[in-house]
Order: C-alpha cells, then structure tokens, then sequence
C-alpha cells in the first residue's frame, strides 16, 4: 500500500505540472490565438466541431481527472481547484442555451485571473 505521504507528493507534482501546462496554453487563447481551447469532445456541443478539438485541452482534462481521482482518494476538496475548473470552463465555454456566454479569449482571461489569485492567496 502506497503511503499517503507518497501521495500528496504525486498529486503535488500533477499539480504543479496542469499550472505549468495550462498557464501558457490560456495565455495564448487569452490573446486571442486559440478560439478552440476549451472544445474537447467530453463537452462539445458542435457537431460541426468534432474534428477541431483542442488536443492539449483533452490532456489537460485527462490530467485534471487523474488529480480529481487522487485529491478523492485523499479526502481532500476538490473544488475550485484548477483541474475542477478546467472541465467548468469547457462547459460554460459549449453551453449553447446561454446566449451571454463569453468567448473563449474573455474565458481565458478570467481562468487566468483565477488561477494567479488562487496562487497569491497560498
């Protein structure tokens, strides 16, 4: 059996490694270079967009799962975290009934304004 010091190790390193991936890749959809970023085939409602996911947008959420999983296993909340609020965003991002949903750059902006004060807050 695992010790659960091990694994608060390996779901501090997942987590630091979804920071260290989704930053830049918000930051480029934020600038408004990556319209697609939260369309993944979990959450996308456009058909017309099945073949125009965003592949590093599935990993992140693959990635997000496993840390769900482990921070379960853990006891320990699970959300606002940033692998919670990845799959949030896909939704709020694809949900068509919202007629005042933002775009993906005004999407991006404001996960990144949560993730950098979630950090100033620790």
């Amino acid at each position: 059996m695992v010790s659960s010091s091990k694994l608060f190790q390996q779901l501090d390193a997942l987590e630091r490694e979804l920071r260290e991936t989704i930053v830049p890749h918000l930051s480029i959809a934020a600038s408004g270079h990556n319209d697609l970023i939260f369309c993944v085939p979990e959450f996308n409602p456009f058909p017309s967009l099945a073949g125009h996911t965003d592949p590093t947008t599935e990993s992140l959420i693959s990635l997000s799962r496993k840390i769900l999983r482990l921070r379960e296993k853990l006891g320990e909340p699970t959300d606002n975290t940033i692998a919670a609020r990845i799959c949030w965003y896909c939704v709020e991002w694809g949900d068509i009934e919202n007629s005042h949903r933002k775009a993906a750059a005004s999407l991006a902006r404001q996960f990144l304004e949560e993730i950098e004060r979630s950090a100033s807050e620790h």
